[in-house]
This record gives structure tokens, sequence and C-alpha cells, in this order.
């Protein structure tokens, strides 16, 4: 039978250095009977060269030596690779407090004095031998777990729930973007603003609120870095307990998913968008409509489908090549990518995420969801810009070619309550629009198709009007309760239709701020009411402010300020006589350019009143963050303010808190004298309404005046 060799297991080695030949025998003797080989040298410096060549995992260093003593020998083994982490006994005569002082500064791990009691030091050899071995295992686990962190993308932090007190690693500062070594006992609130920075509220409440009630979270969010970079970061917390059960730590990760983002958004990609347009492909398109279908059931809304198509397309894939087809078909994408910025502005009504969606359906076909339309009318104005944003003459290889196309609209409910009907419907016609010539569009239902053409030829003759003089101004005077002495009067704006006669304003105002036109508008209404002023002023009239009822349709972007300016300039006016009218839903709209806006005006010495006021909005910080001049009261709270007592209730608390704002109460639509009289009584100061006057012509008002 064959003998089992049984391997022994290394003794360990220490090395002995002393000058003392005696001490290093004796000392040798006594390690070796405890179990350790021995090496041994007579100076610091062959020391130094014995632990460099065979790594001893104990060190007896006696401190007083000739030439390098125990102190510098132990400073410079520390330096060398191995070396910080080897157990050194430093041993010598000395036992003052400075030299024990000076052996833990140079880096030795223990201390003894001689005359040595051998027994004790037996045991304190073995034990420095355990602790020698779990300081590499430990050094060598965090260096693991380093670079496992630093590959994986991983950092920790963790928070001591005791004192409040934070630590993050190094490897998490990295994967924010910043650097330096750990940063260790910050406040809560320095670990958050590391971490997530204040610029995400949500995630940073959502982890502040877990370290106060101690418990596990999970959040996912964005990192722009210094260099604009974006890294998405996922951070996990988990709270670990003592044995009774209270919460200890808080420890954390974070970890750089960006990667893994980037590749879920490669296979999103290619599972929903269409590689050679850019565009979503049929399959997203598909989702997105039942997705808006269930939307627009459950809430009640309409939404419109466009199906479009390029005209002659196959004629021209056929002569010019497959090459040339791609490239009109990817120029007509990014058209429609351009164009649909525009639409969703005209088209979408509601306050939600619109759910619009521009895909290829296949071949030279696209389809345009538009969600929540105003009216069917508005699909139509999607439909005249889509078409007009595709140049009719485009070269393409060097060749010159004629492109259209032509679009077919269905509408829910109207025109289908399933995906599949109201997709054949609007395929259906776009096939009539095609038959009519192309380059066109056609609503499924020919009803519709008559209301578009009334709406665009009004907006056509809207575009005229001006040019044509066919608007002017009715002015409705504005009067004081005590005096009953003219004040100012509100411009209001009448059209005289060469063909339609007399259209009211809410019949076209809407349809100018859909189309566009109403910039147009407000700015005709600013320099009519202007040069009417001054014509006022030249005949000596007695002075009277205007006040302008300017749609509030984008007020921010119509560079208002600008033509009060120049028209306040050309008919040399003071600012006072013109005032501005918005109403309380302008203001909610777009709060920080509003106050711009509006601070703008009221520099031109210009006062800004708010119309209607006590039927839009709720809030009423309005007031004072806008700085309003003047409230003028609904004309729905006068009508009544004799039969209803709360309509009276409302009228006092208007005028009180007008006036204790510094503000002026105008009331609108006094039409009897109970209604004036009691206006007159509640302090209100000025008054409009057919109880003396309905909006007039400018040479009727002179007369009153």
């Amino acid at each position: 039978m064959d003998s089992i060799h049984i391997k022994q297991p290394k003794k360990p080695l220490a090395l002995v250095v002393d000058d003392d030949n005696a001490s290093r025998i004796t000392m040798g003797a006594a390690l070796r009977k405890a179990g350790f080989e021995i090496e041994q040298a007579a100076s610091g410096k062959s020391g130094i060269a014995l632990f460099d060549e065979k790594k001893p995992d104990l060190i007896c260093l006696d401190v007083m030596m000739p030439q390098m003593d125990g102190f510098a020998t132990c400073r410079e083994i520390r330096k060398r690779p191995g070396g910080e982490y080897v157990q050194i006994l430093m041993v010598t005569g000395l036992e003052d407090n400075e030299s024990i002082e000076e052996a833990f500064r140079a880096g030795g791990n223990d201390f003894v004095s001689k005359p040595i009691n051998w027994t004790m030091f037996s045991h304190r050899a073995h034990y420095m031998l355990r602790a020698g071995e779990a300081l590499k295992d430990l050094y060598l686990s965090r260096s693991f777990l380093a670079k496992t962190q630093e590959i994986a993308k991983i950092g920790n932090w963790q928070v001591d729930l005791q004192n409040n007190l934070c630590t993050i690693s190094p490897e998490a500062l990295h994967i924010l973007g910043l650097s330096g070594g750990p940063r260790e006992e910050i406040t809560v609130k320095e670990l958050l603003d590391t971490l997530i920075g204040t610029e995400q509220p949500e995630i940073y409440a959502t982890v502040e609120e877990a370290i106060r009630e101690r418990k596990t979270f999970t959040v996912n969010f964005q990192k722009t870095l210094t260099d604009s970079s974006i890294r998405y970061i996922y951070m996990y917390g988990q709270v670990l307990r003592t044995e009774s059960g209270a919460p200890e730590f808080l420890l954390g990760v974070v970890h750089d998913s960006t990667q893994m983002k980037q590749a879920e958004e490669e296979i999103r990609y290619l599972a929903f968008y269409d590689s050679l347009t850019g565009l979503a492909n049929r399959t997203l398109f598909l989702n997105r409509l039942n997705s808006v279908l269930e939307h627009s059931k459950r809430k009640k809304q309409s939404f419109a489908l466009l199906f479009m198509d390029i005209d002659q397309f196959k004629q021209i894939n056929d002569t010019m090549g497959h090459h040339a087809g791609d490239i009109l078909l990817k120029n007509t994408a990014d058209m429609i990518k351009q164009s649909i910025r525009r639409v969703d502005t005209v088209a979408i009504t509601s306050t939600e995420e619109p759910h619009t969606l521009v895909a290829r359906h296949g071949g030279d076909e696209f389809v345009l969801i538009l969600s929540d339309i105003a009216s069917p009318e508005s699909a139509a104005i999607a439909a005249r810009r889509l078409i007009a944003a595709i140049p009719q003459k485009q070269v393409i290889d060097g060749q010159e070619i004629s492109v259209s196309a032509s679009i077919g609209i269905s509408v829910f409910p109207e025109d289908g309550q399933e995906a599949n009907a109201l997709l054949k419907h609007a395929d259906i016609a776009m096939y009539h629009a095609k038959k009519n010539g192309g380059n066109n569009y056609q609503f499924f239902k020919k009803s519709l198709n008559r209301a578009v053409l009334s709406r665009f030829t009004l907006e056509q003759d809207m575009k005229s009007a001006i040019a044509n003089k066919e608007f002017s101004l009715h002015f409705q005077p504005q009067l004081h309760f005590l005096n009953r002495g003219i004040m100012g009067a509100e411009a209001l704006i009448r059209w005289n239709h060469p063909k339609k006669g007399f259209m009211p304003p809410d019949k076209f105002i809407p349809i100018a701020e859909e189309s566009g036109l109403i910039l147009d508008i407000n700015k005709w209404v600013i320099e009519e009411a202007c040069r009417q002023n001054r014509i006022w002023k030249d005949k000596g009239l007695h002075p009277v402010r205007i006040a302008l009822n300017l749609s509030g349709y984008k007020l921010a972007e119509q560079n208002i300020v600008q033509l009060l300016e120049q028209n306040l300039k050309k008919h040399s006016l003071p600012g006072d006589a013109i005032e501005v009218e918005v109403t309380e839903n302008v203001l909610m709209r777009d709060t920080e350019a509003i106050v711009e806006t509006l601070l703008g005006i009221k520099n031109l010495g210009i006062k800004v009143a708010i119309d209607d006021f006590g039927t839009g909005y709720s809030s009423l910080s309005y007031l004072t963050s806008f700085h309003v001049d003047v409230i003028k009261i609904d004309r729905s709270f006068v009508m009544h303010c004799s039969d209803k007592e709360k309509n009276r209730v409302i009228i006092k608390a208007i005028i009180a808190m007008g006036h204790s704002l510094g503000m002026k109460i105008v009331a609108e639509g006094i039409e009897t004298e109970e209604q004036f009289r009691l206006l007159k009584e509640y302090g209100c100061d000025e008054y409009q309404g057919y109880y003396f006057s309905p909006p007039i012509p400018a040479i009727k008002f002179e007369k009153l005046i």
C-alpha cells in the first residue's frame, strides 16, 4: 500500500534585528521554541535587505543600534512592498514615554522593554502574527472590493444613524464625476448635495425622508457632470440594525447604470423605430394609437389621425433607384419632424402630456396622431403645415424632382371607435386626396371638409382684413362713480366683413389665435388705439386713457412691450394714455415670462388691469406677483347683484381686497340704475356698461367727451 504524505503547514518566519549577538541568539531561541523559523541581522541595513529577500511574517527590531537605529529601520521597511502590513515588535531597554511614542510614529505595532519575560514574549509574538494575518486579509479584501467596485462602477456610502454623520467612498465620488479621496464625517445635507444635488428635488426629498424615517429605498436619476455629459445613477440604501432591532447604519450603493441604460435604449430603438428615417415604426405607432384611444375614451376627448403619402413616389423610386427613394423618405421624415413641433402648439390643447406621434407606417406612408384636438379644424391646420413643409422642388443625386404629398384625416369618435377603423378611414380619405390631384388633404366625412373649407376661407379673409381696413375699434366709456365724468374707454375690435357683414369677435378671435393671426391683430389694435388717442389730443379734447383688451394668446411672445413703446413714441403719447387689460387665465400660463412682460409694460408708465376678475383661477397670489393696478369686476357678478346676495358679498370682498392693495376697482356691465347705485354705495371707483353707453365708434365717442 502506498504511503500517504501529509504536507506539513509552513512555519511562520521571524526576523530578529539586533547589533548584540547574545540578544539575537536568546531571542531567536525563544521564537524557535514558539514555532517560528528564524532569520537574524546584526544591523538595520542588513535587516532591510533580509526583509526584501525573505518577506518575514514578524520582525523583532532592536531600537538602539549604531549607524541606523530601529526607528529609521522601521520607517524604511514600512515604505517597501509588503511592508505596510508586516508586524514589527520594537525591543529596547528604554522605558520613557517619548521612546514609546517614537516607536509607534515610526510604524511599530507593539513595544517590549528589556529585560524580556520570554514566556509572555512568545504569546505576544503569536498574537502579533494573528493580527498581521488579519490586517493583511483586510487589506487584500479592501483592495479587492475597491477594484471590484471600480470594474462594476459601484460606489458606497453610509449614514451613522446615531449621530447622522456620513461617509462617501472615492468610487462613488468618481461615478458622480467628482474627484478626491473619501469624504468622512460630513452632514446628511452635504451627503445629499454631493450624491444628488438640489436640481432634482423629488429624488432629494425621497432619500432625505428615507434617512429621516430610517427605511430602505431605491431611486434612479440622471446626473449632469461638469463636462455636461449625463450619467444614469441607480442608488439603493438599506438599514442595518443592532441585535435589539434599533437602526444603527444606513448603508448605500451608487451604481453607474449609464451603459445599461444606453443598451436598453438601443434595444428599444431597434424594436420601435424605423432605421431609415428615425421615426417610430408601425409597432410603436399601433401601441401609441391604442393608448391614445383608451385615454380619449376615458376623458371623452377628440383626437385626429393623419395618414400621409408622397405623391408619385413609386415613379420616382423606379426611375431614379432605391437610393434616391431612401433619400427622399429621409428628407420627408426630417421635414415632418420639424413641422410637428409647430403643429403641437397649434393643435394640442390638453395640459396633460400629449400623445403626439409621427411614424413611418411603411413604404412612403407616414402617420401622425394629434391627441386632444380643440376641433377637427385643428387637424386641418396641422395638415396644411405638413403639406407646406415639403418643398415642391428637391434636388436628389444632382437631379431636380417635383415632390408633393396627400393627407387623409379621420377623427375620433366621429369616424370610428377602434384603431383599425380610424386607420382605414384615414387611408380612404388620403386616397380621395390623391384622386383630387394630390398635394391636398381630405377628411373622411364630407361635412368636415365643408366645415374646414369655411374656416380656411375665414382665415384667409382675416389676412386681408387689416390691409382692406375692415377692422375698426369701438370705444365703451369708463366713468367715475362720484361725478360720472369720463375717465377712459375700453377699445373693442369690430370686423365688418365685406360679404358676411358684422362678425362678432367670439367668432373670429379663437380662429385668429389658433392660426397665429392674432399677433397681427394685436399689433393693429395697439397702433390704431394710439393713433386715435393722438387725434383726440390734437383736437383739444379732454385727455382719456384707452384700455386695450388684447388677446392673451402667447402674450409673452408677441413683443408687446416693444410695440407699445414704438407707438407711444410715434404718436408722442405718455404712458398713462394707454392701459393694458389681461385675464386671470393669462397670468397663470407662464408666470416668469408674463412677469417680465408686464414689468416691461409698467416701466413704460402703462397701468395693468385684470379683466373679468373672479371668473378665472382661484389663486390670488398673482395680484402681488404681477403688480396689478386695476381690477375689473366681471359682468356676471354685476348683472345679478340686485337679486343675488352672494354676488353682492363677492363684489364687496373684491372691492375691499383691491382697495387694501392700493388698486382701482372698475365694474363691468352695469345696465340699470339699481346696479349703479349698489356699486357706488360699495365704494367702486369706476364703471362701464350699457347703463351709460354701449361700445361706440370713435366719432360718437368724441361727442361724449
